[in-house]
């Protein structure tokens, strides 16, 4: 998504479609309790109150609870008059029609056993596309058995086509070990400096020493201190921080430098904090939703800028907003599933607040409805447009 005001991106990340418990994606599970049916979205009082939300606890658990509280349902792609409970296992923001494919926050998506062979049937009949899908831990939706869905590279060398690091990356058919191996591999190096920054301190360095530091030596160490900036923190806190002038007074530039870079070393953890957090080996994707969909789906970026109606597996969503006021001119979208008219993508969206690059905290799953309705891709992208938010 490429923002209007700027060329700088700008974020369009889902939003939650209903209260979720704050737990951790290994706890939120829990074993199925009695169906009931659809919660009143009405307050009590008193120890009426008291006494419904305690039941309702118990019988539904503390997500059919916080619904109460909000008076605010999950987000279901069913009509009304198919409206079910959806607190009895699992809590979660949309459902397919059909009931096979469900999303809970960004990075969660669970589907049907049958659909996720289907998908990657789909994925693997198309030679430019990297990507696999893994069937994960169960859970019971409604009373139907799903799995959770984890996007994979097919290979290693589909991984390296992607520009990522194969050692960091879930690759198909690993073992359990590898993959938690490779997760604390990941986590430690994202919290470690670039070692750039070291060799940048040692030319600072240098040149402060030289009794006449030169102008065009100096130019270049603020170009590199630049890009290192922005890699590092961001685009808000280079312009901030970083010297505009580089050969204004050059030993002072220099002075300042140095300063910057250790600045850029003590935060540079802290701003990694997502990526170090994560629980779960994803696919690192890039801080630009187009780069994110060529990563997936492997398509030049000028057939990606085909607005389908309907696209199948292994194609991308579409959508031109430049005909709008609003913050973004386009989004992108790589379709991994289907389940009737309704479709899953694995995407990210442009954040340029976020000193994150690329991260496996970047990508998200969302769901689409038919295409002409309002839960369709274009009307979703276009709501949240008009709406500015993300």
């Amino acid at each position: 998504m490429t923002g209007k005001e700027s060329d700088l991106m700008y974020a369009r990340l889902p939003r939650r479609q209903g209260p979720l418990p704050e737990q951790t994606a290994e706890t939120n599970r829990r074993l199925p309790g009695p169906a009931i049916g659809p919660v009143a979205h009405r307050h009590g009082t008193g120890d009426a109150a008291a006494a419904h939300l305690a039941a309702l606890q118990r019988s539904a658990g503390n997500a059919a609870v916080a619904r109460t509280l909000s008076r605010t349902p999950v987000q279901r792609y069913a009509g009304p008059a198919e409206e079910r409970d959806v607190a009895d296992t699992a809590s979660y923001d949309r459902i397919s029609q059909n009931g096979k494919i469900a999303v809970s926050g960004r990075q969660e998506a669970y589907a049907d056993a049958a659909l996720i062979d289907e998908a990657n049937g789909a994925l693997a009949a198309l030679d430019r596309v990297r990507i696999r899908l893994e069937a994960g831990r169960e859970v019971r939706i409604d009373g139907r058995v799903l799995r959770r869905v984890l996007p994979v590279f097919a290979t290693r060398e589909a991984a390296e086509e992607a520009r990522t690091n194969p050692d960091h990356e879930p690759i198909a058919g690993e073992d359990a070990q590898t993959r938690q191996n490779k997760l604390a591999s990941y986590r430690q190096s994202v919290v470690e400096p670039p070692a750039a920054l070291g060799r940048l301190l040692e030319d600072v360095t240098r040149l402060l020493n030289a009794r006449s530091p030169d102008k065009r030596a100096v130019g270049e160490v603020h170009q590199r201190l630049l890009r290192l900036a922005l890699d590092a923190l961001g685009a808000g806190w280079a312009a901030g921080n970083v010297p505009v002038d580089p050969t204004r007074d050059t030993t002072e530039y220099l002075k300042t430098a140095g300063k910057v870079i250790g600045e850029i070393v003590v935060k540079y953890a802290d701003s990694r904090q997502p990526e170090s957090a994560i629980r779960d080996l994803l696919i690192t994707m890039p801080n630009d939703c187009q780069a994110g969909a060529q990563r997936l789906l492997g398509i030049a970026g000028g057939d990606l800028q085909q607005a389908r109606p309907d696209p199948a597996i292994g194609e991308n969503h579409y959508v031109n907003l430049s005909d709008m006021n609003g913050r973004w001119n386009n989004h992108f979208a790589a379709v991994i599933m289907r389940d009737g008219d309704d479709s899953l993508t694995f995407e990210t969206a442009a954040d340029s607040t976020s000193p994150i690059g690329e991260g496996k905290s970047l990508g998200y799953f969302a769901l689409y409805g038919r295409h002409g309705t309002d839960q369709s891709f274009g009307a979703d992208l276009r709501r949240q447009n008009a709406g500015g938010g993300g």
